[in-house]
């Protein structure tokens, strides 16, 4: 059952007006935000031209100091950042089959855009319903893969994430069969506490990666693939190719590199946060996916079809100024899923807190 444009006008209004909020960071108004951008600038910040040069050119040497790769390529978008590394790679090996979690955001959310305009094939690894393994990847037939995608935390299933050792056997595995192993690093600022280790060191075992930071970084939008000198000048001719080089890219790249100032110190404290409330929710009888969260987001399922669970959300933020879930992001006749990231806004309130007007919501 969908909700209707109605019912998500009134969540938004409801935003605007709430005392408190669970999900991510508090979203400044557009003049908040340029004035933020305009006291943040430094006075030695200079536009960039077309990708190069500028705040641009010293973000990205920043991120590359933050993963320990030797090039960066700002970009507008993941779903262009990861297709035109998978491209490179194809070219590169002479292979034309890219290896795919089923709940890949290549599959469910970008129009088969890797498929219909870059004229790669899919190979799907893995089952939709839990996380990747090495198992997996070993099933693969190497003389036809050019490059697998591994994602985590794994967005679709609520932030699991593949372990440590499996991430070194598909290392291994593509290390021996000469296959590309590019991470899908959207909500990768999270995953540190899981793995016990820095990024540098997570980034380590990929040849390539895609971090995202308006997710968890409050940017306004923008992405990075991040790897070798060769993949990222080949990336840029691709990015080129498909309109992704616009004559400027500063503004994005400033807020980028602000949320990374500002949020990436924070992402530990999130993580120990979401743990001692999904505990919590447990306990209170509340069904979490995974049962057992990971990193600073969980989805939680409810016994309502999304239209319901949308309308009791906002009749109890209008009674009691608390938006205790955000709006589902899927769902049936008989349940919906909401997806929970942690951020600031919820660590104005004790995990206590949260439990209380969950339960007190009816959800």
């Amino acid at each position: 059952m969908q909700i209707s444009d109605a019912l998500k006008s009134e969540f938004s209004k409801l935003q605007m007006t709430a005392s408190s909020v669970i999900h991510r960071h508090q979203q400044p108004s557009l003049g908040e935000e340029l004035e933020q951008l305009s006291q943040y600038a430094d006075e030695a910040d200079t536009r960039d031209s077309y990708g190069r040069g500028g705040v641009i050119r010293e973000f990205e040497q920043q991120i590359c100091e933050l993963f320990d790769k030797s090039a960066a390529l700002f970009l507008p978008t993941g779903t262009l950042a990861q297709c035109a590394a998978m491209k490179c790679y194809s070219e590169i090996s002479g292979r034309n089959t890219i290896g795919l979690h089923p709940t890949s955001h290549l599959e469910l959310h970008e129009h088969d855009a890797i498929r219909t305009l870059w004229g790669l094939s899919v190979t799907p690894i893995g089952e939709a319903t839990r996380v990747l393994t090495a198992v997996d990847v070993i099933a693969l037939d190497p003389n036809k893969t050019a490059a697998i995608i591994v994602e985590t935390p794994m967005r679709e299933i609520g932030g699991e994430m593949p372990s440590w050792d499996d991430l070194l056997a598909m290392r291994a595995w593509c290390s021996q069969h000469n296959v590309r192993m590019h991470l899908d690093g959207a909500r990768i600022w999270q995953a540190t506490e899981y793995y016990q280790r820095s990024l540098a060191d997570i980034a380590a075992l990929f040849d390539s990666l895609y971090v995202s930071f308006y997710k968890d970084l409050g940017g306004i939008y923008g992405a990075a693939l991040i790897g070798s000198e060769d993949l990222i000048t080949a990336s840029r001719v691709w990015a080129r190719r498909a309109g992704g080089n616009p004559i400027t890219l500063y503004p994005s790249a400033l807020a980028a590199r602000l949320g990374v100032q500002t949020y990436l110190p924070k992402m530990p404290e999130f993580v120990e946060y979401t743990q001692r409330l999904t505990d919590l929710l447990s306990d209170a009888g509340f069904e979490l996916i995974p049962k057992q969260p990971k990193a600073a987001m969980f989805h939680i399922r409810l016994k309502s079809n999304p239209a319901a669970v949308t309308e009791k959300i906002i009749h109890y933020g209008q009674q009691t100024g608390v938006i205790v879930l955000p709006l589902p992001r899927s769902g049936d006749a008989e349940s919906a899923i909401c997806e929970v990231s942690i951020g600031t806004q919820a660590l104005k309130q004790a995990p206590e807190f949260w439990v209380k007007h969950l339960t007190a919501s009816g959800l």
